[in-house]
C-alpha cells in the first residue's frame, strides 16, 4: 500500500484498524452486543433426577457444562452452585469450567426426605436447575393387606399382599425398593416395586401353587437392623373342585346274600392337580335290592369318604353296584362304580396268617385243609357282626400279637389270627387257641386267635399230626370247650381244691355218644369231660380216659386220630343251627381205661402228643352287631 507524502505509515494502520471495528459493531446492533467468546448458557450435563436416602449421597456428581453463543464450552467460567429445596448440600458452593467447560460442586447429599433442589448459577444467565429425591431410611416394614390367606390350587389370593414402609419416627416413606419372591411353584405379578406416596408397595397378583399347603412370600427392603425385614406373608392352597374320584378299598369283592361286603368302599375325591378335596359332600346309591349306609357322606382332610356298610341283596349270582358321585357344586368328577357279586349263604372262616413267612408252602396247606374241614362240617350260616378296630386290638394284644389293624370291618362268619412264634422249642406247648369275640344273641364266636411253637411245626408234620393239631385248635376257636361251661352245658366243673366229675349235658353230644358205645359208659346219659390237669386242660375236652384217641382229647395218640360224631353233635348244642354229621370219622368207644390205672399225663410220658393246656384263657368280650361291647365275661367265669 502507498502512503500519502509526509504521512507515517502506523496512524494509516490504526485508522483501518478503527473504521473496521467500527464497521463490526455497526453489523451487530451496537455497542450493547455480546463478544463470541462470552457464556451464553448454563446447561445440566449430568446428576439430575437422582434418588438416594436421606443424608446420603446420590450415586452421581453435579455437573453443569457453561457455553458460548456458537454452542461451544467455555473454560474458566465461575459456577455458584446453591441447595434451595430439601436442605442438602454439596461439598463447594462454586466450581470454575474445565476446558470442556464443566464444572461441578461434588455429589449431591440429600435433606429431607422428599424433592430436593439444586441452582447452578452464572452471572446474567438462566440458572440450571436439578432435582432430586431424598428417601427417609426405612425402620420398619410392616403387611397392611393380604396376610394369612386360603385361596384354591392354582389361583391368586383373594386380597394382593401389600406392605407398609416406615421411618424411625413411622412416617411413610415414598420411593423406597421393595424386592418381592415366593417360593415352589407359586408366582408374582412384580418381584420388585417401589414405595407410593403413602409408603405402600406390593407385587400385584399372588398365584399359589399345584399343590395343596402352604406357601409363602417374602418381602425386603435394603438396609440393615429394619425391623420385620426380610416380612413373610402365608397363604394356604386348598384343593380346587372335585375333579375325579378314585377307588381306594373295596371294589370287585364277593360277599353272601344279605351281608355286607367285608371291606366297606372307600373313595378319594381328587382335584384337576391330583390334590384330595377336603369337605366335599360325596352321594352313595346302591342298585336292586341291595343296600347302602349311608347315603351322603362328606369327604375327610385326607379326601377320603367310606360308607359303614353296603349290604348285598337277596339274588345268589347277581352282581350289584354302587355307585359314587359329587354334585355340581363341588365339582364335575364323573361317578364311580364298585361292584360286588352275591354268593350263597354259606359258613365261612378267613384265617389272617400273622407270621405267614415262618410257614412252608405243605404247611399253609394245612391251615386251609383245617379251614375247609369246618367250613364244610358247619352248615348254618351266621348273621354278620362289626368287628371295632380297638377291640381287635386289645384281643391280638392279650396274646402279644402284633398286626396292623386298618380300622371297622364286617366278619362272616368267623375270624382267626393265627401266629408261628417261639415259645419253648419241640414239645412242651404246642399252641394254644380260643375265642375273644363273641355275638351278643347266640354267643357265638366272631373274632378269635390260635398260635403254635415255631420249635413244633416240623415235628408235627413229619409225624402226620399237623392237620389234626389245626383241626383240634380251630375247634377249640369255634367253641369246643371254650364256650361250654358260659352256655350251662358243662355239669360239675373241675377247679382247682376240689374233686369233680365233669360231663356234657347237651342233648345232640349225649345222643351221639350212645351211638358210638356211650350205653356202656357209666353215665351213659351224659357225655364225660376231662376233669383233671388244670387250666387250659380240664372243662374244655373229652375225658381222656374214656375217648382215648379220639382228636378232641387233651393227649391224641400217635397215628389216626378221629373226629367222633360226638364232637360234631356237641356244636348244635353250642348253637349252631347246621352241623353235617357225615364229617365225622368212623369211631367207637375203646374199652374204658380208669384213672387208677394211670395218671393224667401218663400218655405224654410216654411219647404221645399232649395237647394239654392249649385252651386260653382269656375274657370273652359280647358284642351286638354293629361292634359295640354289650359285656366283658372274665376268664373265671368261664
Amino acid at each position: 500500500m502507498s502512503s500519502w507524502p509526509g504521512m507515517r505509515a502506523a496512524p494509516l494502520r490504526l485508522g483501518v484498524l478503527a473504521a473496521i471495528a467500527s464497521l463490526a459493531l455497526a453489523s451487530c446492533g451496537g455497542g450493547d452486543q455480546v463478544t463470541p467468546d462470552a457464556p451464553a448458557a448454563v446447561v445440566i450435563h449430568s446428576g439430575d433426577g437422582q434418588t438416594a436416602s436421606t443424608g446420603t449421597e446420590a450415586g452421581e456428581p453435579v455437573r453443569v457444562r457453561v457455553t458460548a453463543q456458537s454452542g461451544s464450552g467455555l473454560s474458566g467460567v465461575a459456577v455458584t452452585f446453591q441447595v434451595t429445596v430439601g436442605g442438602g448440600s454439596v461439598p463447594s458452593s462454586s466450581a470454575v469450567t474445565d476446558a470442556n467447560g464443566i464444572a461441578s460442586p461434588g455429589r449431591w447429599t440429600m435433606g429431607a426426605p422428599g424433592p430436593q433442589e439444586l441452582r447452578a448459577s452464572v452471572p446474567g444467565l438462566d440458572p440450571a436447575v436439578f432435582h432430586a429425591t431424598a428417601l427417609g431410611i426405612p425402620a420398619e416394614i410392616a403387611a397392611v393387606a393380604g396376610a394369612d390367606q386360603a385361596a384354591p390350587v392354582a389361583t391368586a389370593v383373594p386380597v394382593a399382599p401389600e406392605v407398609l414402609v416406615t421411618d424411625a419416627a413411622g412416617v411413610p416413606l415414598a420411593g423406597i425398593r421393595v424386592a418381592f419372591s415366593t417360593e415352589t411353584d407359586a408366582t408374582i405379578t412384580n418381584p420388585e416395586a417401589h414405595t407410593n406416596a403413602q409408603g405402600r408397595a406390593g407385587p400385584g397378583a399372588w398365584t399359589l401353587g399345584t399343590s395343596t399347603g402352604v406357601y409363602r412370600l417374602f418381602a425386603s427392603v435394603d438396609g440393615d437392623g429394619i425391623k420385620g425385614n426380610p416380612l413373610r406373608f402365608e397363604a394356604v392352597a386348598r384343593a380346587g373342585p372335585a375333579a375325579r374320584l378314585v377307588a381306594v378299598a373295596g371294589d370287585g369283592q364277593e360277599s353272601e346274600t344279605t351281608l355286607p361286603v367285608r371291606v366297606a368302599p372307600v373313595i378319594r375325591v381328587e382335584d384337576a392337580h391330583g390334590n384330595s378335596a377336603a369337605d366335599v359332600a360325596v352321594s352313595f346309591s346302591a342298585s336292586g335290592d341291595s343296600e347302602v349306609i349311608p347315603t351322603e357322606t362328606m369327604t375327610d382332610s385326607t379326601g377320603h369318604a367310606a360308607v359303614d356298610k353296603w349290604v348285598l341283596g337277596t339274588t345268589a349270582g347277581a352282581t350289584y353296584r354302587l355307585t359314587a358321585s359329587v354334585d355340581g357344586v363341588d365339582g364335575n368328577a364323573d361317578p364311580l362304580v364298585f361292584t360286588a357279586t352275591a354268593t350263597p349263604s354259606v359258613y365261612d372262616i378267613e384265617i389272617v396268617h400273622v407270621s405267614a413267612s415262618l410257614l412252608t408252602e405243605s404247611q399253609r396247606q394245612a391251615f386251609e385243609k383245617a379251614e375247609r374241614y369246618w367250613e364244610r362240617a358247619i352248615t348254618g350260616n351266621l348273621a354278620w357282626s362289626t368287628v371295632r378296630k380297638p377291640a381287635l386290638e386289645r384281643c391280638l394284644a392279650r396274646n402279644d400279637i402284633t398286626e396292623d389293624i386298618p380300622g371297622d370291618r364286617v366278619v362272616d362268619d368267623l375270624l382267626i389270627y393265627v401266629q408261628i412264634k417261639e415259645i419253648d422249642g419241640p414239645a412242651g406247648v404246642f399252641g394254644g387257641a380260643g375265642p375273644c369275640q363273641i355275638r351278643v344273641g347266640n354267643s357265638l364266636p366272631v373274632v378269635g386267635v390260635m398260635f403254635f411253637d415255631l420249635g413244633d411245626m416240623d415235628g408235627l408234620e413229619s409225624n402226620g399230626h399237623l392237620e389234626g393239631t389245626i383241626l383240634h385248635e380251630m375247634a377249640h376257636v369255634i367253641g369246643f370247650g371254650t364256650l361250654w361251661d358260659h352256655l350251662g352245658l358243662l355239669q360239675d366243673p373241675a377247679g382247682l381244691g376240689r374233686s369233680a366229675n365233669t360231663h356234657f349235658v347237651g342233648d345232640s353230644a349225649v345222643a351221639a355218644f350212645d351211638r358210638i358205645r356211650g350205653d356202656n359208659y357209666d353215665d351213659s346219659d351224659l357225655v364225660p369231660v376231662q376233669n383233671l390237669g388244670g387250666d387250659g386242660v380240664w372243662n374244655g375236652h373229652w375225658r381222656e380216659f374214656v375217648f382215648r384217641s379220639e382228636l378232641m382229647t387233651p393227649f391224641p395218640d400217635r397215628g389216626h386220630n378221629p373226629l367222633s360224631v360226638v364232637s360234631l353233635a356237641s356244636f348244635v348244642d353250642v348253637g349252631y343251627e347246621g352241623v353235617d354229621y357225615s364229617m365225622a370219622d368212623e369211631f367207637v368207644l375203646p374199652p374204658p381205661l380208669y384213672p387208677a390205672a394211670k395218671d393224667v399225663r401218663a400218655g405224654a410220658r410216654e411219647g404221645r402228643i399232649d395237647l394239654g393246656g392249649d385252651i386260653l384263657r382269656m375274657p370273652l368280650v359280647v358284642v351286638d352287631q354293629d361292634g359295640n361291647v354289650v359285656r366283658v365275661i372274665p376268664p373265671e367265669r368261664r
